[in-house]
C-alpha cells in the first residue's frame, strides 16, 4: 500500500510538473462559459506536414457551420513570470483587420467592408494604447518558452482557418490565439526619463508575426490562471457579439442554399 502510495505521488508530482492541471483548468473554465472544448487537440503543421498538438481548443457551437469561432489556447506553467514588452507605437500603421485575430478570406472581406461599424460594436476589436510588441519569461536562461508558446498557437490558428486536408471549411471563421499562464505577468513600458514602468496585470495581448505558408500577423492574448473565469466569460461574449455582426452573411448563404435546393426541384420536375 505504502508502495502504491508513493507511487501516485510520484507520478502527481510529475503531472503537475509537466503542466497538465493548467490545461485541464483552462478546459474546464471555457466549457463553463459554454464552449465546446477539445484538449490536446491535434493538427496538422502546415510547414511540415507533421502532425502537432495544441493544448486547448474552444469552439462556439455552431450547428449551421456557417460562421466558426474558435480559441486556440497554448497552457504555460512556470514559477518564473511572464513579461510583456509594451508600447504605445506597437499597433501604429497595423491594419486592424488582422491584428485582433485570425480569418477567413470571406471574413476579412466582410471585415473590410464594415471595419467602422465593426469597432464601434465589437469591444474585441479594440486595442489597449499600449500593446506589446514583444513577450518574454523572465529569468528564462536560453529556452525562449514564450515564443515557443507563441508559434505553437499561431500555427494552430492557421490549420483551424484553412486546414489541408478537410472537404469543407465554414466560410466565416475567427480564431482568436490565446496563451493561459499561472505565474505573474508584468506589463512593461518605457516612461518618462527613459524610467521602465512596471505592473503586474490579469491579462494582455503582444502583436506577433510567424512566416508560415499563410502570413500571421495577430495580437495574441496572454491571460493568467487567476483571471481565467472573467475572461472566458468574457470571450463567450464577444464570440455572441461576433456572431450577431455576421448574422446578416450567414442569412444570405442559407438564403442560397433554399434557391439552390428549389431550382434543382424545379429542373427535375421538368425532365420527361
Amino acid at each position: 500500500m505504502r508502495a502504491r502510495n508513493r507511487m501516485i505521488d510520484t507520478v502527481q508530482k510529475w503531472l503537475e510538473g509537466e503542466g497538465f492541471p493548467l490545461e485541464m483548468h483552462v478546459a474546464a473554465e471555457f466549457r463553463k462559459a459554454g464552449f465546446e472544448v477539445r484538449q490536446s487537440s491535434h493538427y496538422v503543421d502546415a510547414e511540415t506536414g507533421k502532425g502537432r498538438e495544441i493544448d486547448v481548443v474552444a469552439r462556439d457551437p455552431d450547428p449551421m457551420g456557417i460562421v466558426e469561432i474558435y480559441f486556440a489556447i497554448e497552457c504555460k506553467s512556470s514559477k518564473k513570470p511572464w513579461v510583456l514588452l509594451t508600447s504605445p507605437d506597437t499597433l501604429s500603421g497595423y491594419n486592424r483587420i488582422f491584428a485582433f485575430g485570425v480569418l477567413s478570406e470571406k471574413a476579412v472581406d466582410v471585415f473590410a467592408q464594415r471595419i467602422l461599424e465593426f469597432v464601434e460594436t465589437l469591444p474585441w476589436l479594440r486595442k489597449e494604447d499600449a500593446t506589446g510588441y514583444a513577450f518574454r519569461q523572465a529569468f528564462g536562461g536560453q529556452s525562449d518558452h514564450a515564443y515557443s508558446a507563441a508559434f505553437s498557437v499561431a500555427k494552430a490558428c492557421e490549420y483551424l482557418v484553412r486546414p489541408p486536408e478537410r472537404g469543407y471549411v465554414a466560410p466565416f471563421g475567427l480564431v482568436f490565439p490565446v496563451v493561459v499562464v499561472d505565474a505573474p505577468l508584468i506589463r512593461c513600458v518605457l516612461g518618462r526619463g527613459s524610467r521602465l514602468n512596471l505592473q503586474e496585470v490579469d491579462e494582455g495581448e503582444f502583436l506577433f508575426f510567424a512566416h508560415l505558408p499563410r502570413y500571421f500577423g495577430s495580437c495574441i492574448r496572454v491571460v493568467t490562471l487567476q483571471h481565467l473565469p472573467v475572461f472566458a466569460r468574457e470571450a463567450k461574449r464577444a464570440a455572441r457579439q461576433f456572431r450577431a455582426a455576421l448574422k446578416p452573411e450567414e442569412e444570405k448563404i442559407v438564403a442560397s442554399w433554399h434557391r439552390s435546393k428549389h431550382g434543382s426541384s424545379e429542373h427535375n420536375r421538368t425532365i420527361p
